[in-house]
């Protein structure tokens, strides 16, 4: 199945064109098309995260995956939207949608967003766990095409500097920004919601039930013999949000974000519920959120 992604903005809708990303000391993760290309660490590395994500899904644990039929066969400007309850819900995924796919075409392995303090430590501490972080970080996750998000920046600046990266890969975002520490899904962050409006991705809404009972917050040892779930949503339709031209004042463009990551966390709540998608009528004006929110980046993990 192919699916094009969204018309990028224009002048023919009166957007703007995005801002340029601001430079970063952290460098995009390289893409690979061969893994006879690619370093000795990315085959370790993705031989490592295969084979124990295969043990603890499909051996230790029973996962069933549905909606498989829409996955994109592009491996560019494609966002996955996931909710989020536990560390091991990128894994989940990656068993779930690309595997064994990504063992022998590396460029569907896909870009990670993740919290630099739970995947790469904090680069300010000298605790053993945050230099264990740090080393696994550098020879491990990065290796996995993981993209280290520091949650402590505030404002949406750092938005700018994804959307190339998504333009060009498959990309994993939570629109919650957090786990969930009560199994309910949260507000959509307006992070995403500028990622989607400015990048114009194919946005594929997924649900993930039970990765909480088997590695929640709070947990250190991964429970076995649970199940996980893991449905996967038709291509949002969000043309009616992201056609409209960028409103010039901060607070309403704000609201935009926000109403277009509301739009998403709707879709994946709908799979969970076995109710039908909520993008079928545009909403009225009545029903954008208007509340500023707070500004956190939306990738934890």
């Amino acid at each position: 199945m192919r699916v094009a992604p969204q018309t990028a903005p224009g002048s023919a809708n009166g957007d703007r064109p995005a801002p340029p990303a601001p430079k970063s000391d952290v460098k995009p993760p390289e893409k690979h098309t061969s893994l006879l290309k690619a370093s000795a660490g990315v085959g370790i590395a993705l031989g490592i995260a295969t084979a124990g994500s295969f043990l603890l899904f499909r051996l230790l644990n029973r996962m069933k995956v549905e909606g498989l039929e829409n996955i994109p066969d592009s491996h560019e400007n494609v966002l996955y939207c996931p909710n989020h309850s536990s560390l091991l819900d990128n894994f989940a995924l990656g068993v779930g949608l690309y595997i064994p796919r990504m063992l022998f075409r590396p460029e569907y392995i896909p870009i990670n967003l993740a919290d630099r303090k739970n995947f790469f430590g904090d680069p300010s501490s000298r605790r053993l766990k945050d230099r264990v972080l740090r080393m696994l970080g550098e020879y491990f996750f990065k290796n996995l095409r993981t993209f280290p998000v520091d949650r402590r920046s505030a404002g949406l600046e750092q938005v700018d500097q994804w959307v190339e990266m998504l333009r060009q890969n498959i990309v994993i975002v939570f629109p919650e920004g957090t786990r969930s520490r009560t199994g309910e899904i949260g507000r959509g962050r307006a992070g995403v919601g500028k990622l989607i409006y400015d990048a114009r991705p194919t946005v594929i809404p997924v649900r993930l039930i039970g990765t909480d009972e088997v590695l929640g917050v709070g947990k250190l040892i991964p429970s076995f013999f649970r199940t996980v779930r893991i449905i996967i949503g038709k291509p949002l339709d969000l043309s009616e949000l992201i056609d409209r031209p960028l409103p010039e004042d901060e607070r309403q463009r704000h609201d935009l974000y926000r109403a277009i990551a509301s739009r998403v966390v709707e879709a994946i709540r709908a799979l969970g519920d076995g109710k039908p998608l909520p993008m079928d009528h545009p909403p009225g004006a009545g029903e954008f959120p208007g509340e500023l929110p707070e500004d956190a980046p939306p990738a934890e993990a």
